[in-house]
């Protein structure tokens, strides 16, 4: 591959640039990491037995056709996946929320799960219709009241925020806060040269009808008020987005932050203080000006040094 853009570089380079597109659009193929045994109940619409008890819902956005289900009764709490994942992974959260009197709503993005592939074909997406298929459930279903989402998905809805959603409260758990960096990686990666580089950005920007600088949470929120309450879960020790991401984030908007250690990318969802944090946030009424900037669990003994972002795997482009 690199030698491959290599050439493209200096032969053709427009071809180097939908070629590296194409990448970059590809959502890597994620092993589910289940979240944990609910309680027993009567299963259907109101509680919550597995992942297909809830009611169904479908609806067409960007030209794909979303599928999902919901649960419970009460104020709205979406769930918001991340890049190669599935609703499933935040199901952990469904019987607690439900518990606590709310109505839960999960979806499969588009070219993930068993959604319907998007406007670039089967297993391509962008951000970009992370953040449409967000503001198209929310429309559908009614107001949110809080939104609980997870890497790729909680970069999109803080842009749909920041675009003007209306939300109530929001758990960002191991947001990535600027593409940008993560794309230089992906260029250094494979090889390409500056010239593809720029029909690579150049390409972004087309699809998605606005520069790439409006996916930056950090320059953005800094110059916004009013913001909805946040709280940002990050594991130390996160190998796809960068933990220091998560910290900017939570400063920026500005919210609270709270860090876990040895539960990477995927297993924060599982865990039940993850889970439990989550719900006690969403639960909260009243803005947040009075809880501490860095609520953290202790740090255990760490004898792996973590990798920098150069050499972190960028979220949005494993499969490459």
């Amino acid at each position: 591959m690199r030698a491959a853009f290599g050439t493209l570089e200096h032969l053709a380079p427009d071809a180097g640039g939908r070629l590296a597109l194409r990448l970059w659009c590809t959502p890597p193929r994620r092993r589910t990491v289940p979240g944990p045994t609910p309680p027993p109940g009567a299963g259907g619409a109101t509680t919550f037995t597995g992942p297909h008890d809830g009611a169904a819902f479908s609806f067409d956005v960007d030209g794909g056709t979303v599928t999902g289900r919901a649960w419970g009764s009460g104020p709205l709490v979406y769930l918001a996946h991340g890049w190669g994942g599935s609703a499933g992974q935040l199901h952990g959260f469904v019987p607690t929320l439900v518990a606590a009197g709310y109505r839960v709503v999960s979806w499969d993005a588009l070219s993930h799960g068993r959604s319907g592939p998007g406007a670039l074909g089967p297993h391509r997406a962008t951000l970009a219709e992370f953040a449409d298929v967000l503001a198209a459930v929310v429309r559908l279903h009614g107001p949110a009241h809080a939104v609980i989402a997870h890497s790729l998905g909680a970069s999109a809805t803080g842009v749909a925020v920041l675009d003007g959603l209306p939300v109530g409260r929001l758990v960002m758990i191991a947001p990535m806060a600027d593409p940008l960096p993560y794309i230089r990686v992906f260029q250094r990666r494979l090889g390409i040269g500056p010239v593809v580089g720029q029909r690579l950005i150049a390409a972004m920007e087309s699809l998605v009808g606005r520069p790439i600088t409006d996916y930056d949470l950090l320059s953005r929120a800094r110059r916004r008020a009013g913001l909805p309450p946040l709280l940002v879960i990050h594991d130390r020790r996160d190998r796809e987005v960068d933990p220091a991401d998560g910290a900017a984030t939570a400063d920026a908007w500005p919210g609270r932050l709270y860090h876990t250690t040895g539960l990477g990318h995927g297993r924060i969802l599982a865990d039940p203080e993850v889970v439990r944090r989550a719900v006690d946030f969403v639960r909260q009424t009243g803005p947040d000006s009075a809880l501490p900037a860095d609520d953290t669990t202790p740090a255990a003994p760490d004898h792996t040094s973590r990798l920098p972002v150069e050499r972190a795997r960028p979220i949005s482009q494993e499969a490459a």
